[in-house]
């Protein structure tokens, strides 16, 4: 992203690239700074995502500190929210908020709305359940030395134990006596503590720093102490479980490492239209589906509507006619009737005369040696392999016709092009090795070797439909939204899956018969130049990011991998592991362990 890309963001914006590992529920997550700011830096982490998500390589931007307080260090990034109240840390400028009468403990988490946190529990209570010591000197709090800000320094010439925190957005100010502050450790330990809690605590915000003291008041821009109101004495709730001990300021941050990756609108959206167009090429049988008796114009533009994402424009031309989504109404049919079986308006018009066995043979997904005697398959290639033919004439003639082996070269080139944005970029590989191959046989005067496309051969299409519909029924039940995500992933993929394994057996039957027919008229020339032009962009094929996205669930059923019982075991496992101890057994001490008395600030690590 350039520099002036980066012209409208705030110096507290991060950038984030999110990158889902295939048959997993997690993602790669990388978070860095603004170089051109002195904030580059670099958080990697594996976070757990049901699914519909951004990336790979969409970029995203999120908040966190910018300068970490200028020194005083922090454990990973974090985004400091309400910060109300500026003083200084061992000399460097912090920003905190007032504690509102709560009684706040360092490391406590929990809910933060308006101001006002919701302790659900504390990092130091818990920290036993994974088997860690408090007492290690890595996770111990470190203390600093609170001074003024800078603004009211004026007010505390003549008093060395008193210290003034700004009102940043007010007129009423704190003095506070004796006070220290007393904060997170900044290192990578507790960083990686942190992240050891990323899916019990994801969304929740924990308090990093708390600012104590034996008393505070409130006073104005002149130092004088106010007489009345709530800033003027301490309150109940700032008291600590410590002695004449008051906390009345705290900072409560939002981990970075917390922070799930929310979910991608559009990419939610498209899957869902995946699911409309699927179901719309069948008359469901349950009734709790919702999109039932699609009529015949929703099921042609069905069709056209997968013909488009797999790319069967184009890949038609090197393969011949692909009639699998023609045949896929018909096949999503568990329990076919007698009679009245689907047809394309082709077929309607001129039905052949065939038996109910050779129908059922034609309508298989995967056409095989399957093929009845009597279904004419040539029919799938009269009108693409003269044509085919033809370009590879052209494409020989490369000196005698010099314009017309320019344009044509140019077609193929924006054909392969297209195909390697589509579901269909999987099959030009066996297009490179079928052309290849070809090449090599007419060379050396030997048979052409077959390409392996890469597909469930024995996968039963009404299993699957019935696997699809059973997820769907899920889907409409459940009201957890990681739920839904992860099993919108699962079906989408199914369906998808499904589609690639009967592109796939047909392409695997039709492209022998290519093989055979342009290998009697010998242009390996042209035969050259095409196999050169699907050279050069199948090796470096990138695909974008809903491409991308496809791809992997589609792969991922076909593994098969189900996110959504990931996600389930993943609870599961979460669940046994903080049930299997209580909180009464936690050590006593509001602050869990004793906090260093060291008033140096340990270096920062890097992120």
């Amino acid at each position: 992203m350039s520099q002036i890309e980066h012209a409208h963001l705030t110096r507290d914006a991060h950038f984030v690239k999110h990158a889902h590992l295939p048959q997993s529920i997690w993602a790669a997550r990388v978070v860095w700074g603004r170089w051109e700011l002195d904030n580059f830096r670099v958080m990697v982490d594996i976070e757990q995502c049901p699914g519909c998500c951004d990336g790979p390589q969409k970029i995203t931007t999120t908040i966190n500190d910018w300068d970490t307080w200028g020194g005083l260090g922090m454990p990973g990034l974090m985004s400091t929210v309400f910060r109300t109240h500026s003083l200084k840390l061992d000399g460097w400028v912090a920003q905190v908020d007032k504690c509102s009468g709560q009684q706040i403990k360092l490391g406590d988490y929990g809910d933060c709305v308006d101001g006002i946190l919701t302790c659900m529990g504390n990092i130091y209570d818990d920290m036993w359940i994974l088997g860690i010591d408090r007492e290690d000197p890595a996770c111990r709090p470190v203390v600093s030395g609170v001074s003024s800000d800078t603004r009211l320094i004026h007010c505390t010439r003549n008093q060395t134990d008193v210290a003034i925190a700004y009102h940043m957005t007010g007129d009423t100010h704190l003095a506070l006596h004796q006070a220290r502050g007393i904060s997170l450790p900044p290192n990578d330990d507790f960083m990686l503590l942190l992240t050891a809690f990323s899916i019990r605590l994801v969304g929740k915000h924990l308090v990093t720093t708390i600012i104590q003291c034996s008393d505070f008041y409130g006073i104005d821009q002149d130092g004088n102490r106010r007489g009345s109101g709530d800033d003027s004495m301490p309150e109940s709730g700032h008291r600590s479980t410590e002695s004449g001990v008051l906390t009345p300021l705290c900072a409560v941050a939002s981990p970075q490492v917390w922070r799930r990756e929310p979910l991608c609108v559009p990419r939610r959206e498209q899957f869902q239209s995946i699911r409309e167009h699927f179901y719309a090429l069948h008359q469901p049988t349950g009734p709790e589906l919702r999109f039932k008796y699609a009529n015949r114009q929703k099921k042609d533009r069905a069709v056209k509507f997968f013909s488009e994402m797999f790319g069967l424009e184009y890949l038609r031309i090197y393969i011949g006619e692909i009639t699998f989504f023609a045949r896929l109404p018909w096949m999503m049919e568990t329990n076919p009737p007698s009679d009245g079986l689907y047809l394309s308006a082709a077929e309607e018009e001129n039905p052949p005369t065939l038996s109910r066995a050779n129908w059922v043979t034609r309508y298989n997904l995967l056409w095989g040696n399957q093929q009845s005697q009597g279904v004419r398959l040539d029919a799938r290639h009269e009108a693409v392999l003269p044509l085919l033919d033809r370009r590879c004439q052209t494409l020989r003639a490369q000196c005698k016709q010099t314009y017309r082996y320019a344009a044509e070269k140019q077609k193929v080139e924006c054909e392969v092009k297209s195909i390697s944005q589509t579901l269909g970029a999987g099959l030009l590989k066996p297009l490179l090795t079928t052309f290849r191959n070809l090449c090599c046989a007419l060379e050396h005067g030997r048979a052409a070797g077959r390409a392996n496309i890469d597909y469930d051969r024995q996968l039963d299409a009404p299993s699957v439909v019935q696997e699809v519909q059973a997820l769907q029924v899920k889907l409409d039940a459940v009201e957890d939204e990681d739920e839904q995500r992860a099993l919108e992933e699962d079906i989408t993929g199914k369906i998808l899956w499904l589609c690639w394994c009967g592109i796939c057996a047909e392409a695997d039957e039709l492209l022998p018969k290519v093989v055979d027919y342009l290998g009697r008229n010998e242009n390996i020339g042209g035969l050259q130049e095409i196999f050169l032009a699907l050279l050069a962009v199948t090796l470096p094929c990138e695909p974008g990011d809903d491409q991308a996205h496809l791809r992997r669930i589609m792969l991922d059923a076909g593994a098969p991998t189900s996110k959504h019982q990931l996600l389930l075991a993943a609870r599961a496992a979460d669940q046994a592991m903080w049930s299997s101890a209580t909180k009464s057994t936690v050590a006593t001490g509001n602050q869990g362990p004793t906090a260093s008395t060291s008033s140096q600030v340990p270096s920062v690590s890097v992120v």
